[in-house]
């Protein structure tokens, strides 16, 4: 076990054994549980590839994604507080088998999105104050509107779950955070302080609020791994800003960052990183009922004829939550022109309708499973069309629906002409239908 697993194991049986220990007067303690069942169906694509030919899984698959969470919160003291718990994620019925995700970038590792059953959950412990939070353990590093730091946690396993260790230093509504730490990998056949972590990650994230109406996020941060099939190392530096503004209905949220460093190939080459990734998203709520939208997303590709690699890799947001629910697209080598409208006839109904257009920096770059990117002149991927619906049944309970379809551009229609394997220029189809359900009680 590596020393950085040791101190993690460490922080999360002293949190367990403090919640065994005799409660002050103010100390108190919940239990939390959560389950989420979401039945999904796709036709035509899958998590890899494209059409009706995939190279693995299958082109028409419905499956049902189960997780659970359980565990306990405690508030030692006016400033102490910890959590333990589990998490269960499984998938049944799914069209690909576990080797179909081993991942060459963490040295053949299995990383799988959907399934890690029986797994340590958030565990860690916290001290706060009014000027300071310290917090070590397993836990989300989840800031802004999450493009560049999110949980992932559409996929059932959860996408970003971090090993780490966070200080916060906070003056009224102005913070900044420094972190270090690791990410978690997802192997069903192991307990994750048995195996090695994907990415080390450390750096800044600041919150500063200037007015009522402006909000800037600066961030400085890495990105480092040196464990890998695909090169020898990787050390990347990633620095830029969200800013957001709100008055009166209106908001505008754009992020921009820039990735430099370098990546030592398996060859012995050193190859500089040069890649830039920005975020522009604008709404207006005219009712209380009504919102319409327009969102904007570029990711660089690697253009082959330079030396310096050009592909911006996503950092670690969120993805389904931006560039189309059905996951098609990542925010990398991708432009992404869409418009939104939003829809709220009852306080706890949400309608969302979303279209979005879809290119590519550099059409010889990767998408999905296609590694050398496709065959093809045009820069068209497509057109998706999503239309999701939520229903807040009760605190507690909530429902979820939603149906998209995905036409293939002259892009993925000019590689099949071309002969491309593995890929068909159907349309594609998805829908999915989630239950959740939240309990916490006091003990």
């Amino acid at each position: 076990m590596s020393l950085f697993n040791r101190y993690t194991m460490l922080a999360v049986l002293s949190s367990g054994q403090l919640l065994l220990l005799p409660s002050s007067a103010a100390a108190n303690t919940e239990l939390f549980f959560e389950i989420r069942e979401r039945a999904e169906h796709q036709e035509n694509l899958n998590d890899k590839f494209y059409g009706i030919h995939p190279k693995v899984g299958e082109s028409s698959d419905s499956y049902l994604l189960s997780r659970v969470r359980i565990g306990l919160n405690h508030q030692f003291d006016e400033n102490w507080s910890g959590r333990v718990s589990l998490q269960d994620s499984r998938v049944f019925g799914w069209g690909f088998e576990d080797e179909n995700w081993v991942n060459g970038e963490f040295d053949g590792i299995e990383n799988n999105p959907q399934s890690d059953p029986l797994e340590l959950g958030q565990a860690w412990l916290q001290y706060k104050d009014d000027h300071v939070l310290a917090k070590v353990g397993r836990q989300s590093l989840s800031y802004g509107n999450q493009r560049v730091f999110g949980p992932g946690a559409w996929k059932n396993s959860g996408k970003w779950i971090w090993d780490a260790a966070k200080l916060r230093v906070k003056q009224g509504k102005n913070w900044l955070d420094a972190f270090y730490g690791k990410t978690m990998t997802h192997d069903p056949d192991q307990f994750s302080l048995e195996h090695r972590h994907g990415f080390t990650g450390s750096g800044l994230y600041g919150h500063f609020q200037l007015s009522r109406q402006w909000l800037v996020e600066p961030m400085l941060f890495t990105k480092f791994n040196d464990y890998s099939q695909s090169y020898q190392e990787k050390d990347q530096l990633n620095y830029g800003a969200r800013v957001l503004y709100q008055d009166y209905g209106f908001k505008v949220d754009a992020t921009v960052i820039k990735q430099v460093g370098d990546v030592l190939n398996n060859a012995g080459q050193v190859v500089d990183i040069d890649a830039y990734g920005y975020n522009f998203d604008a709404n207006y709520r005219l009712s209380p009922q009504w919102m319409f939208g327009v969102t904007h997303s570029f990711a660089s590709g690697d253009d082959k004829s330079t030396a310096q690699n050009e592909r911006f890799d996503g950092a670690y947001g969120a993805a389904a939550k931006y560039y189309g629910h059905m996951n098609v697209m990542a925010w990398s080598n991708l432009a992404d022109y869409g418009v939104i409208a939003n829809y709220r006839p009852l306080r706890d109904w949400d309608i969302q309708a979303e279209y979005h257009q879809f290119y590519a920096d550099e059409m010889d770059d990767a998408w999905k499973a296609y590694k050398t990117g496709l065959s093809a002149q045009s820069d068209h991927y497509g057109d998706e069309l999503d239309l999701i619906a939520s229903y807040r049944y009760s605190k507690q309970l909530d429902f979820k629906l939603g149906l998209g379809v995905f036409m293939p551009g002259d892009g993925i229609k000019q590689a099949v002409a071309n002969g491309q394997t593995n890929l068909t220029d159907d349309n594609a189809y998805s829908g999915f239908f989630q239950i959740q359900y939240k309990f916490k009680q006091s003990l």
